[in-house]
């Protein structure tokens, strides 16, 4: 089966419309009521995308913002919940909450492995955590959440190669305030969530948040427990200090636990490999190898042996501490923090104990950068020093119960790494300004690793270990310094006050690292894989009109990828390359308020890619990127009735449409996950001085079995296939004091 390639079209739809949202800017400036844009108008979004506070419609980068007000009217709690509101922005957890997958604009990662740096970064408070774990966490006492688009190597750094996701938190107030909300839904869900934030004294401030999350299992065990229970618990806090007006000082600590719960439920349909080792379904009425079969075709049921286990614990501390000399400030941002994990699943996904998948990882995390900024009437400027230094303990098994045979392999990885950054923006003119800056980064890295095999089963084609590769070559020991580095240069004009055009060229940098877990039957030589490097071209504009009442932003890109890190999954043999890629393509958001109490959004993502040189068979094939769907397209609507003295009514509904794409860089048969649609509402009652509020809602409204993942593991008999949640309604009740 092929995928139909609709994105020339569309793009020519696209590029015809951009001309008439520009015709409101052609009506009298007189029209242009300051009452009017104070009652109607869109309202101004600040973003840190810059690492200062702007606007987001002055700045020449694809950002997606959302406030807390918007998070809570459209019921996201998590990454997983953003696409609806972020174009060109996709999260998966392949069945499981231990991992989330991020893609921005087809930029992403596969693999599983935990020692591994995402493309697309994630930051909390400007912090970065490389632990691809951190991904799953929950959005609590959220201030806004941000993704940015296109490589961010000048200023935030890391690896983002594809862009990054940044959720800032609620700091202390200078007022005594707190809130406290309780959510029940089906599956006996149980969500608790309150903050407590004021001042301490003159000079100090203090906010606590905690978060406690429970509901039962979705997929339904036949025979024992069911999978992807959820059982969390979070805490936050803050103290802030301001001994004078040009010092700042802010402690944070957090803590999230995921509790001993069941794993998250594949559903097993019977495979085979073709001709070229591809997955491909079997007929109906066959078995998987080890003879079962699903008896009612419900993706949400299944008979699984062993329902699994999940630990997982992140906590952390940092220090910001901010200094003002005049015109130029010095920012220190200081972090550590630790993860664990601890995971088992059943992957024979069937009621006899066949195979087995286990998962272990500790890593601590340690960061300091060092910056300054300055600003003058037309020139503005950042530059600082960044170091990072992780050091890990891995372990992951596959384990062939019915053979008697174990793989362990156990590895570590300390990676150290420094940085230089420096990035200036020029006001040329009034109306045109010149943004430049560049980022060098050198990591040098310590890598051991060894595969145990036990059992008649370790030279099993396609499974395990084989003469001459990485599972059979012992004790490795392997240590390499490497550097790279990441640019931007960009022109903005602002033609008229309402409107910014941008042109961008940018160079993102992800470092270098090594091949692990199952890699067992990689050739020696593959056992390190190079940094990969993109070159992004971007034009775009934001724009608003029609009295700031609608707000049309668009970009178009264009990514060149080298030395592409191309994660290649053969069976139970996880290995990652070298080769290179493309990437083009257009999102676009459109807002628009037609009347003071309504709102409503739509979003486009298009993406066309290519990556080379895919090993198939005994050749080599190009495929399309992973996680990547041509077409992305969603509605939101919010309705506010209001109910004069006493209160008002909300009605907030959206909708996503997420066309079909491949799950694996082999783009194998059955790996194609089909297209799906995802609603979700909600109806919100508020008091009228705000201290209440009571609502409703739904998810997957029309409770469509979405499947979101496809693991090809034919070489073993099945296709193991991951589906979002089903239908759910619930409550909520929210107090603000």
């Amino acid at each position: 089966m092929t995928k139909t390639n609709r994105l020339p079209l569309t793009l020519l739809v696209a590029t015809a419309l951009t001309p008439l949202a520009g015709a409101p800017l052609m009506l009298p400036a007189a029209a242009h009521a300051a009452e009017a844009v104070d009652d109607m108008g869109l309202g101004e979004i600040i973003v840190t995308a810059t690492r200062r506070e702007a606007d987001v419609q002055r700045i020449g980068i694809a950002v997606s913002a959302m406030s807390s007000e918007v998070l809570e009217k459209y019921s996201v709690a998590d990454a997983n919940e953003l696409t609806a509101l972020v174009p060109g922005f996709s999260y998966t957890d392949t069945g499981s909450p231990v991992v989330g997958l991020i893609s921005i604009r087809g930029v992403s990662q596969n693999d599983f492995a935990g020692h591994l740096e995402a493309p697309n970064t994630f930051y909390i408070d400007e912090v970065y955590l490389p632990a691809i774990s951190a991904t799953s966490l929950q959005f609590f006492d959220v201030s806004r959440v941000e993704v940015l688009k296109g490589p961010q190597g000048t200023l935030f750094g890391r690896n983002a190669t594809g862009g990054l996701l940044h959720m800032i938190t609620n700091k202390p107030t200078k007022e005594f305030e707190g809130y406290a909300s309780l959510t029940v839904a089906e599956r006996d869900q149980i969500k608790v969530e309150g903050a407590i934030s004021g001042p301490l004294s003159d000079t100090v401030r203090g906010r606590i948040a905690a978060y406690r999350n429970k509901a039962d299992g979705y997929f339904k065990n036949d025979i024992g427990k069911d999978l992807n229970e959820e059982d969390v618990v979070a805490g936050r806090a803050h103290l802030e200090m301001t001994p004078n007006e040009d010092l700042e000082i802010r402690l944070s600590a957090d803590i999230y636990k995921q509790r001993p719960s069941t794993t998250g439920g594949g559903y097993a349909t019977p495979g085979a490999p073709n001709a070229d080792g591809l997955g491909e379904h079997l007929p109906p009425g066959s078995t998987t190898v080890y003879g079962y079969a699903d008896a009612d075709g419900n993706p949400y049921t299944g008979s699984f042996s062993n329902s699994g286990n999940i630990e997982k614990r992140l906590w952390g501390i940092s220090g910001r501490v901010a200094y003002n000399f005049g015109d130029i400030s010095l920012i220190s941002l200081t972090s550590y923090s630790d993860t664990e994990s601890d995971y088992i699943e059943d992957n024979d996904l069937s009621p006899v104990p066949f195979t087995e998948f286990t998962q272990v990882s500790n890593s601590e995390h340690f960061t300091q950068e060092l910056r300054l900024e300055g600003q003058t009437d037309n020139f503005n400027w950042t530059t600082g020093v960044y170091y990072l230094n992780i050091d890990g303990q891995y372990s992951q098994g596959f384990h062939i119960l019915a053979a008697a045979t174990s793989a362990v392999a156990n590895y570590s990885l300390k990676t150290e790494s420094w940085s230089l950054f420096g990035q200036g923006e020029y006001a040329v003119s009034d109306t045109v300004s010149v943004i430049a800056g560049a980022r060098w980064t050198t990591d040098t890295k310590k890598y051991q690793y060894l595969n145990t095999c036990t059992g008649p089963a370790c030279t099993g084609p396609g499974v395990l270990t084989l003469p001459d590769t990485i599972g059979t070559a012992g004790l490795i020991n392997d240590k390499h310094t490497d550097d790279g580095w990441s640019a931007r240069l960009e022109l903005d004009w602002r033609p008229v006050d309402d409107l910014l055009l941008y042109a961008s060229v940018s160079r993102g940098y992800k470092a270098f690292s090594y091949n692990a877990g199952f890699a067992g039957q990689a050739p020696l030589a593959g056992l390190r894989f190079d940094g990969e490097k993109l070159t992004a071209f971007e034009v775009g504009n934001k724009l608003d009109f029609w009295e700031k009442r609608a707000r049309l932003n668009i970009s178009a890109f264009y990514y060149d990828y080298k030395d592409f890190q191309a994660f290649d999954q053969r069976g139970v043999t996880f290995t990652l390359y070298n080769t290179d890629a493309r990437i083009y393509g257009l999102d676009a958001e459109f807002t628009v308020r037609p009347v003071e109490s309504l709102t409503l959004f739509a979003g486009v993502s298009l993406l066309d890619t290519k990556v080379d040189d895919v090993p198939i068979g005994a050749g080599f094939r190009d495929r399309e990127a992973t996680q990547s769907p041509s077409v992305t397209f969603s509605f939101a609507a919010t309705q506010v009735f209001s109910l004069n003295d006493n209160g008002d009514i909300s009605v907030t509904a959206s909708a996503v449409y997420t066309d079909e794409f491949y799950s694996q860089l082999s783009n194998a048969p059955v790996t194609l996950v089909p297209s799906n649609w995802l609603v979700n509402a909600r109806i919100a009652y508020t008091s009228p001085s705000d201290r209440f509020e009571f609502a409703v809602f739904a998810k997957n409204l029309l409770d469509e079995k979405r499947q979101i993942y496809a693991f090809d593991i034919t070489n073993i008999g099945l296709v193991e296939n991951n589906y979002g949640e089903p239908q759910q309604f619930g409550a909520e009740l929210k107090v603000n004091f």
